[in-house]
């Protein structure tokens, strides 16, 4: 079985040379000395909240060999702080996996395991690794071990699997106990390209009986992409207009699949209509308390002003970015979306007035990819003291990261 394997095979070479020794001998120096205060090396090498600040910042500059190191220190470094180690273990196993380093992660979820005296760190990993397995098409490893854990946010991954592999009905029995609305969405477009329209309407139907309008706004826009690839788009545009009084309900991330369905399709006029209505009902901006009932964010801006740099419409990018920037919690997101396209446009000043613009700000503080993005531009207009000083501007930014993490602990 999966987990018994995995959880019982033996720690290979990998994890004997990830380990440095020095680090090793520091842990077990502050484990050794408790009858004198540890020195302050030996202090923040054991402490679980300074581990995961290093694991975090290695993790922003994108060296997972050295994140993972650390990160195994937090399973052996001082109990009582059960969820930071988890948060440790978790952040690295997933960035593992969003670098498709797989057996990486499998290795590190075993070490997690096999070494923590807590069972919310294997059990927090377990979302990832069966995301992992899915991925790559174990889906009765990932079966084995969803049955096993605690998993819940896996259950799309393992869902989608199942249907992408014809077992359907297998994945319906499996969650059949589950609440489920936003499976709805996995099923009835397995169904749907399965070509099996009466089995996928008797889903819908029996979703719109929960009362959960973003899964139902989802699986009209699934509708909706069906029938565009077939051809028929009036059909399509018929479960649009059928089902507008959804949409006064429906939060952000539903009303955003909308209009990327609609701007797929070309249907534009529909897009900016939504577009304008999802804007005027967004009732609360910039207070993350109230997320959820938000509708209209960072993507919702980035979606129309890619739109606008695919059409040409530079000026009306701007004009939009300018209209909802002070109005949404994340900015951050639209300056480096506006800071890309400049880029990939080749019109660098504009990337360069944007990326000054956002370090002007004392709320915002540009992000690595934005640090990348300003780099590779400058590289390729052979700019190499403009790049070099973006690379030092990139480090400044983690360490300072850090630095004010550490200042906590």
């Amino acid at each position: 079985m999966f987990l018994t394997r995995l959880l019982s095979a033996p720690i290979n070479h990998h994890h004997r040379c990830v380990v440095s020794m020095s680090s090793l001998s520091n842990l077990n120096r502050v484990s050794s000395s408790s009858s004198s205060p540890s020195s302050p090396l030996s202090k923040f090498e054991s402490n679980p909240s300074s581990i995961h600040n290093r694991v975090m910042m290695l993790i922003k500059l994108s060296n997972l060999d050295a994140a993972a190191e650390q990160a195994r220190l937090a399973v052996l470094a001082r109990s009582g702080e059960a969820r930071v180690t988890a948060k440790t273990c978790v952040a690295i196993v997933d960035a593992m996996c969003s670098d498709r380093r797989y057996s990486d992660a499998y290795d590190l979820f075993h070490y997690f395991a096999a070494n923590s005296d807590s069972d919310l760190v294997p059990n927090v990993c377990c979302d990832s690794i069966i995301n992992a397995l899915c991925d790559e098409g174990k889906l009765d490893e990932a079966i084995e071990l969803y049955k096993r854990s605690v998993s819940s946010s896996a259950q799309s991954a393992l869902a989608q699997g199942l249907v992408d592999a014809g077992r359907i009905d297998e994945a319906i029995d499996l969650f059949y106990c589950v609440s489920r609305s936003f499976l709805y969405d996995i099923f009835i477009r397995g169904f749907l390209d399965m070509g099996n329209v009466e089995r996928a309407n008797h889903l819908f139907d029996e979703l719109k009986l929960n009362g959960d309008s973003d899964a139902v706004v989802k699986v009209i826009a699934t509708f909706m992409e069906h029938w565009f690839k077939q051809g028929m788009d009036e059909k399509a545009m018929e479960c649009y207009m059928s089902s507008k009084e959804e949409f006064s309900k429906m939060r952000v991330i539903a009303g955003n699949t909308l209009l990327k369905v609609l701007l797929r399709h070309g249907k534009k006029p529909e897009a900016w209509s939504l577009f304008k209505q999802m804007r005027e009902q967004s009732k609360f901006p910039r207070l993350e308390e109230y997320r959820d009932a938000r509708k209209f964010d960072s993507e919702t801006c980035n979606i129309m002003v890619n739109e606008c740099f695919k059409l040409g419409q530079i000026s009306e990018a701007t004009e939009i970015f300018h209209k909802v920037i002070g109005t949404i919690s994340d900015p951050q997101l639209c300056y480096r979306n506006m800071i890309t396209r400049f880029c990939k446009q080749g019109m660098l000043s504009e990337a360069e007035r944007y990326f000054a613009e956002m370090c002007s700000k004392k709320y915002l503080v540009p992000d690595v990819p934005t640090y990348r993005t300003m780099r590779d531009a400058y590289v390729k207009e052979a700019r190499v003291s403009d790049a070099l000083k973006i690379m030092n501007g990139t480090l400044d930014a983690c360490l300072t990261y850090i630095a004010k993490k550490t200042l906590v602990v």
